[in-house]
């Protein structure tokens, strides 16, 4: 393992990034959570430092346990407990990646090769257990089962989404897409906020509406990396894009305008797409056919709506920094697709 692996787990998040300032709350703690996962990387055998080295320390937003402090300092105090919440939910996450790069056959993460192509299914598949293995011993050291109780029962909606869209592939409607990114995203945005709210003794119905709050907030960011697989650009977003459609994979865009297309030109592209007879050319077109039906502005909306929803949750909670920090999440996730 290289001395930097060894120094560090995650890049740090350019000071100029909006993702940066958003954390400024809770950068102390997320620092603290970062020391937490490095020392994790290097605790196991050489594969299990290697794939977790390279899996948490090629980039990514830390979202999850960013949302998980920011609240708890939004509901009171960051503990202790809260920090190793934080470090168990990206642990959950990253075990998440782990697998899903192999059912999708994703040959990068965050522009760097993924783990199962460098190291081979077995392994990663090996190691993502290996990381769930630890978070939930991180949450057996609480005296109160309920954090156990709330990380786990995200963890089952992540596995019915993943065994959902494999049951229906393409053959999905809009109702069945936010079942699963029900389960695929928001069932571990939303457990993250409960958890950090728990942590800081919020009583119950704050801890509801929180948890609410990362729920729709969830929802938003999924349609928002969707249409970001579409419309986005693979060297600022760092990951392959176009890649739903040519896995089959129908997104809120598509299913809206495949229903409205009256020409069928929108399912003869995905068919091309589909048996790999169309390249970057067709993905081009089916963007702008979708986008000329209306998906585009659909989805758009339907994130829109969402995050609004999010923000009516947050009012349960004080005027803080940290709320308003978590106002500037819900900003800054819609705006990716501005």
């Amino acid at each position: 393992m290289s001395s930097q692996a060894k120094t560090r787990v995650q890049k740090p998040i350019p000071a100029s990034s909006p993702w940066r300032e958003l954390y400024a709350p809770v950068a102390e703690e997320l620092a603290r959570t970062e020391e937490f996962l490095r020392q994790i990387a290097e605790s196991g055998s050489s594969i299990v430092r290697e794939v977790t080295s390279h899996t948490m320390g090629v980039g990514g937003k830390r979202l999850r346990p960013a949302l998980l402090l920011l609240c708890a300092r939004a509901c009171g105090q960051i503990n202790g407990q809260a920090i190793r919440l934080a470090t168990a939910v990206e642990l959950v996450h990253s075990s998440s990646l782990l697998h899903d790069d192999v059912l999708d056959e994703a040959e990068t993460r965050r522009g760097t090769e993924s783990a199962w192509r460098k190291w081979g299914v077995s392994q990663a598949v090996l190691v993502g257990d290996y990381l769930a293995a630890v978070a939930y011993r991180y949450l057996s050291e609480h005296d109160d089962n309920d954090y156990l109780n709330v990380l786990a029962q995200a963890i089952g909606e992540m596995c019915e989404a993943e065994l959902l869209s494999l049951e229906r592939g393409d053959e999905i409607d809009e109702q069945v897409y936010l079942q699963i990114i029900v389960g695929k995203t928001a069932a571990l945005f939303s457990a993250s906020c409960r958890l950090g709210a728990k942590a800081a003794g919020a009583p119950d119905d704050v801890q509801s509406e929180l948890a609410a709050f990362g729920h729709d907030l969830g929802l938003a960011f999924q349609i928002t990396d969707d249409l970001l697989d579409l419309y986005g650009d693979a060297a600022t977003l760092g990951k392959s894009v176009g890649q739903d459609q040519s896995r089959g994979v129908r997104t809120l865009a598509v299913i809206y305008a495949l229903e409205n297309d009256d020409s069928g030109r929108i399912a003869r592209l995905l068919e091309e797409l589909s048996e790999e007879t169309g390249g970057k050319e067709a993905r081009a077109t089916l963007a702008a056919r979708v986008e000329q039906v209306g998906g585009r502005s659909y989805a758009e909306q339907c994130a829109r709506d969402y995050i609004a929803s999010a923000q009516c949750h947050l009012q349960i909670i004080s005027p803080s920094p940290s709320r308003e920090a978590l106002f500037g999440l819900t900003e800054q996730i819609v705006g990716r697709i501005s």
